[in-house]
C-alpha cells in the first residue's frame, strides 16, 4: 500500500541507530538451535566476545582477528551478529568468505536463513522479491547486499564491499592461486570505504 511504501522510505532516510554491535545483538538477534539453545542472544553468555564484537563498528581499526576454540560463539558473535547489525542498524554491503563453495551454501541455509526466520527485525528487512534471496546473495529492503562466498581469485576480485568476514580462516589456503593471503585479498575489497571499512577473520 501507499502507506507501507511511505514507511519503508522513511526507514531508508532515517539516521543509523546509535548502538554498538553487541547492543544490537541483544536487541535484535534471537537464536533457535535445536537441541541446544532457543531464546534471545545474551552477551552475558559469552562476555569474552563483547569487546571484539564492538571493534567491528569502530573507525579506529581496519581489521579484527579472533582465534578461539570450536563452539565458543565466534561465528555467531563476529559474523552473524555483525550481519544483523548491518541489516537493521547501519546498512553496508557485506561479504562472508567460507572455506569452500559447499561451506558457503551450508552457512547460508544453516546460519543466515535460520537467523532470518527467528530474528524478526532482521527477517523483516529481507527483500520480498524471490530473486533477491538465494544461496549466495541476500538483498534487503534498505538496499544492502550480503554475499556468501569462498576463496578464489575471481571471488576476491572486482567487488567494492565495505565489510568483509572470513569464517574458519584456519581452513583456508595461505596463498590463493599465487595472489596472496585471503585476509589481505578480502581487505582490498574494502579500500574504497576508508575508515568505515572493516575486515574480520575468525
Amino acid at each position: 500500500s501507499l502507506n507501507d511504501m511511505g514507511l519503508q522510505l522513511a526507514d531508508m532516510f532515517s539516521p543509523p541507530e546509535r548502538v554498538s554491535v553487541s547492543e544490537a545483538a541483544e536487541k535484535y538477534v534471537s537464536l533457535n538451535i535445536p537441541g541446544a539453545y532457543v531464546g534471545p542472544f545474551r552477551n552475558s553468555m559469552t562476555p569474552y566476545m563483547q569487546e571484539p564484537m564492538d571493534c567491528l563498528a569502530s573507525r579506529d581499526f581496519e581489521g579484527v582477528g579472533f582465534c578461539g576454540p570450536a563452539q565458543s560463539a565466534k561465528t555467531q558473535s563476529l559474523i552473524l551478529n555483525w550481519i544483523a547489525y548491518s541489516v537493521v542498524v547501519d546498512p553496508m554491503d557485506m561479504i562472508v568468505y567460507n572455506p569452500s563453495h559447499s561451506a558457503a551454501r551450508d552457512f547460508a541455509v544453516r546460519r543466515v536463513d535460520r537467523m532470518h526466520r527467528h530474528s524478526p527485525a532482521v527477517g523483516r528487512m529481507l527483500s520480498p522479491k524471490a530473486d533477491d534471496d538465494n544461496r549466495h546473495d541476500k538483498m534487503y529492503r534498505n538496499g544492502m547486499m550480503l554475499s556468501l562466498s569462498w576463496p578464489s581469485v575471481s571471488e576476491f576480485a572486482g567487488k567494492p564491499i565495505g565489510r568483509a568476514a572470513l569464517t574458519d580462516f584456519d581452513r583456508m589456503d595461505d596463498d590463493i592461486d599465487g595472489d596472496g593471503n585471503p585476509f589481505d585479498l578480502a581487505s582490498k575489497r574494502t579500500t574504497t570505504f576508508g575508515s568505515f571499512a572493516m575486515t574480520v577473520a575468525e
